[in-house]
């Protein structure tokens, strides 16, 4: 009997490792399987966070979409979104079918000369007769403009505003960054100052180098959207036919602050139509021309291998040995593809943002007058 107490004994640490071990094994796997999908969806959206090309062209955007008069003297609050991009908060009484309609605080379209004869702006969907009539009966009610005390408060609530955004704080901390080593670069090249020869050109070389590594964190930092919108593009071109419309599908709305494409759900035959958007002022920017598109991915491109060129000379010689000529050459071309992109974008956002209007989001009637009694 002791016999077999003794074995009964020795059998349950054996079973209790068993139970053990088969109820710690589940936790491990639940925890890898976690880990493993936290780690896949933030990578996903990182990827899909979608910033802008460059500092140049993030500045472009933000300014093309900037709140202009009309939109600080309208009744509407001005916000921004993560790129940095104005938009105004509209009632949603005021919407009506394809355009919302701003009883006369839309901004008035005067395209002169930025379009050739066919690039018009395209009109939403025809208003039926009864909309048509509720249309015109809204617009004798006129919504007062805000004075211009008003309008220059929530022209300082919307900078503030913008400056909290993710896009507008880097632009603020990275541009007076490049502004302030830059401007003390400029006056100890021009000798301003009474410091020792040596000694100012030590502090030459920390500023090029601090500029050297400012140029490297947009320029490479965005390596990885850079590149994948180059496969997009050459998908786009040189893809199939499935492949090319989603290849430029996303290229556009990764560039939605200024590019413009058809609606790709069209058929062939009916391709000269434009894409119907809801749009502010009821019109729909024309297509963008697609060289455009390859002028900004490929300028961009070209920045970050430019910008390979001037490492390679910041950190492969010192400032004894290191050639003025490659610094020089490699800092501007590096510094003119991107601008050159910059510039495009806000060119194009501007044309988009007069046709269009400024971006919008629908609100609750009682919201909005409580913003409106706020910023009273």
């Amino acid at each position: 009997m002791d016999q077999t107490m003794s074995e009964g004994q020795s059998a349950r640490p054996e079973t209790q490792n068993t139970l053990t071990t088969n109820t710690t094994m589940p936790l491990f796997r639940t925890t890898g399987r976690t880990l493993r999908s936290a780690s896949v969806s933030a990578v996903t959206t990182l990827l899909e966070f979608n910033p802008s090309g460059g500092m140049w062209q993030a500045t472009g955007t933000a300014i093309a979409h900037a709140p202009n008069v009309t939109d600080l003297r309208s009744p509407d609050d001005v916000f921004f979104d993560v790129h940095g991009r104005g938009v105004r908060r509209v009632s949603t009484q005021d919407k009506i079918s394809d355009a919302i309609i701003r009883r006369a605080t839309a901004p008035t379209i005067e395209l002169g000369g930025l379009h050739d004869e066919k690039d018009i702006a395209a009109p939403t969907k025809r208003l039926p007769e009864a909309q048509f009539e509720h249309q015109k009966t809204n617009e004798d009610h006129v919504s007062p403009k805000a004075s211009l005390t008003n309008a220059s408060k929530k022209a300082a609530i919307a900078a503030w505003r913008f400056i909290l955004t993710p896009t507008g704080l880097f632009i603020l901390v990275y541009g007076l960054n490049v502004v302030a080593w830059g401007a003390m670069l400029f006056f100890l090249l021009l000798n301003v100052g009474s410091m020792s020869k040596e000694r100012k050109e030590i502090w030459i070389e920390i500023d090029s180098q601090i500029l050297n590594a400012l140029f490297c964190l947009t320029s490479w930092g965005l390596a990885p959207w850079r590149i994948r919108d180059t496969y997009w593009l050459l998908m786009w071109h040189f893809g199939s036919a499935k492949t090319s419309k989603k290849s430029i599908t996303q290229l556009a709305k990764r560039n939605s602050s200024w590019y413009r494409i058809r609606n790709p759900n069209f058929e062939e035959s009916s391709c000269d139509q434009m894409a119907v958007r809801e749009t502010l002022t009821g019109k729909v920017a024309p297509p963008t021309k697609t060289w455009k598109m390859d002028f900004v991915v490929i300028n961009m491109l070209l920045n970050t291998l430019f910008q390979v060129g001037m490492a390679a000379f910041m950190w492969a010689y010192d400032r004894h040995t290191r050639p003025a000529y490659g610094v020089g050459l490699f800092i501007g071309l590096g510094c003119f593809s991107s601008l050159l992109a910059g510039i495009m974008s806000w060119w194009e956002g501007r044309k988009v943002k007069l046709i269009e209007g400024a971006f919008f989001e629908g609100i609750p009637e009682n919201e909005k007058q409580e913003t409106i009694q706020t910023l009273a």
